[in-house]
């Protein structure tokens, strides 16, 4: 059966208004990184000269400067570290977390999947003291080790809760052939739910890296020293310090932050719409 001509006419108007918007968003989200990209290959002179325009003697110059001078290349290895590091351990906890407290029964299993829950209430700003001085207890204070932790501890609700979702999905009749076959809850765990799991552990890993990448607030709090300064930290002070006036070279150091998440989302982005859809949707 057809559709009226008129049914059609609206639908493919619909579909190219809604072209238009998401056209007009991406512009104006794609932009501001054109835009830095732009000035960051031409000179400060240039710049005041023809912010809008094309650079006419494009250089790499501001981004050797930022990675040298800067210290934007130890703040890479840093976050690198840091990201790294968060992610491995919270992909290895939270599977195990969330296979535990969705498949298997045990005494608070109740009380322990409310606190997780209860994690995505309480602003992170709440915990910064108790956590500081936790870390200066330990000596941890000023560290990769203390800044690792806290990012951990901080990410394992969402983690061990997405994970979760994804467990409880998984029909009960295939855990009741594992039992029946002689598979303790390790092996059970080990040979038949983590290789099921593996998409989904790659796509909290993902969500993970960028979130802890990007993330100002815990290493402004937990972190002294230069030489431990994560990416966004050393962007501070790279503005603020003696290339406060240094746009070009600013616009550099910005860049040299976003090419890991750029890649991240350009090598993984089926992954990543599809862990956003499953966040929304359950599926």
């Amino acid at each position: 059966m057809e559709l009226p001509k008129g049914r059609i006419f609206r639908r493919r108007a619909k579909l190219f208004a809604l072209a238009i918007v998401l056209t007009l968003i991406s512009i104006i989200m794609i932009y501001p990184l054109l835009w830095t990209l732009i000035t960051a290959l031409k000179t400060n002179r240039e710049l005041f000269l023809d912010p809008w325009g094309l650079p006419s003697n494009p250089t790499f110059e501001n981004f050797f400067k930022a990675l040298d001078r800067g210290n934007m290349g130890t703040a890479v290895i840093n976050s690198l570290i840091v990201s790294l590091s968060s992610v491995f351990l919270i992909s290895v906890i939270a599977p195990m977390a969330a296979f535990a407290t969705s498949r298997l029964e045990f005494r608070f299993r109740g009380i322990v999947t409310n606190l997780l829950i209860a994690g995505f209430f309480i602003a992170p700003h709440a915990v910064l003291v108790p956590l500081l001085l936790l870390l200066r207890d330990m000596g941890l204070v000023d560290s990769h080790l203390g800044l690792i932790l806290s990012y951990v501890g901080w990410n394992l609700p969402f983690a061990v809760l997405f994970m979760k979702a994804f467990f409880v999905s998984i029909p009960s009749s295939l855990q009741d052939s594992a039992r029946v076959d002689g598979l303790s809850k390790y092996a059970m765990y080990q040979k038949i739910m983590m290789p099921l799991a593996l998409p989904t552990i790659l796509t909290v890993a993902i969500i993970m890296f960028i979130g802890i990448w990007n993330d100002f607030l815990f290493a402004f709090i937990f972190l002294r020293s230069p030489s431990n300064f994560t990416v966004p930290i050393n962007l501070l002070n790279f503005t603020t310090g003696r290339y406060g006036n240094d746009y070009v070279a600013q616009s550099a150091a910005v860049l040299i932050s976003a090419i890991p998440t750029i890649v991240l989302y350009l090598v993984f982005a089926e992954r990543i719409r599809k862990g956003v859809a499953f966040m929304a949707f359950g599926r």
